[in-house]
């Protein structure tokens, strides 16, 4: 490894977090996201975990999770929490591929990662930016996860000790399960020209891997293990799970992860700067 491989990573990762944090451009994300999640965790969030608290079934009242195949939300023992996790599942990935579209992308169609690449290197660049939009995206985690125990100390203060160890095991999760999606990202921003494009490309992709997939295991059972390649298809299992057991299957998005990774350091290694 190169000396100061990783001083220079941090640089780039600092550089990344700034873009997010400091920019128009990032602002009017972030300012966006804190708007709309607190809409969700006034209404959606909390009208769900007060069906719970009263002890009415969300089968009656709440049926979306099981038309979706995630089940009934009764699996954590703060209802609160067993709302957020549902509506964390099916959200943050998708805010993971808005997010990290512009990784590189952007700065290769400018002719400024040239000028990166010239005092840095490829894999520098490439590992630091992700590296960055995922401490982003761990923040933004947090901060959902971290309004969620507000308002559940808002219902019942006495909850906070027994909260704590729930919370920090969903947010553990919830940074796993972007991670895939993010490294995705990386691989698609490395070849493409825009955010645009890697958007529009990740959804085809993976609609088009997950159905041909699903597919061929249907036909041919003995092929049910190339699921482990479409990120998040373990989430409708997370969903069934709760607490720190939800850990059985993070072994999935590492994987994924490793193999993105894999692929877009190939990439960028071999793309026309």
């Amino acid at each position: 490894m190169q000396p100061g491989f990783f001083n220079h990573l941090l640089l780039i990762c600092q550089f990344e977090i700034k873009r997010g944090f400091a920019t128009r451009k990032g602002l009017l994300s972030l300012i966006t996201f804190a708007v709309i999640w607190y809409f969700i965790l006034l209404y959606p969030l909390r009208f769900a975990a007060g069906l719970v608290v009263q002890g009415n079934s969300l089968h009656q009242h709440f049926s979306f999770f099981d038309f979706i195949g995630f089940g009934s939300i009764q699996h954590w023992p703060i209802s609160e929490f067993d709302v957020f996790w549902h509506l964390a599942l099916m959200l943050f990935p998708i805010l993971s591929i808005t997010l990290a579209a512009d990784q590189t992308c952007s700065d290769r169609e400018r002719g400024t990662l040239r000028f990166i690449v010239m005092r840095s290197s490829r894999d520098r660049v490439f590992f630091g930016r992700f590296t960055g939009v995922m401490i982003i995206q761990t923040l933004l985690i947090g901060a959902a996860a971290f309004s969620t125990l507000a308002l559940v100390l808002n219902r019942d203060t006495s909850l906070f000790s027994s909260a704590l160890p729930d919370l920090f095991a969903l947010i553990v999760n919830l940074v796993l399960i972007v991670l895939p999606f993010t490294a995705m990202m990386a691989a698609l921003s490395a070849q493409v020209k825009s955010a645009r494009q890697a958007t529009l490309w990740a959804i085809l992709i993976w609609t088009f891997m997950a159905g041909m997939i699903n597919g061929l295991s249907y036909y041919v059972p003995g092929l049910d293990f190339l699921k482990l390649l479409i990120p998040g298809y373990q989430l409708s299992d997370l969903a069934q799970l709760s607490g720190w057991q939800t850990l059985q299957l993070a072994y999935v998005p590492l994987l994924q992860s490793l193999i993105l990774l894999a692929f877009g350091r190939w990439i960028m290694a071999r793309q026309a700067l």
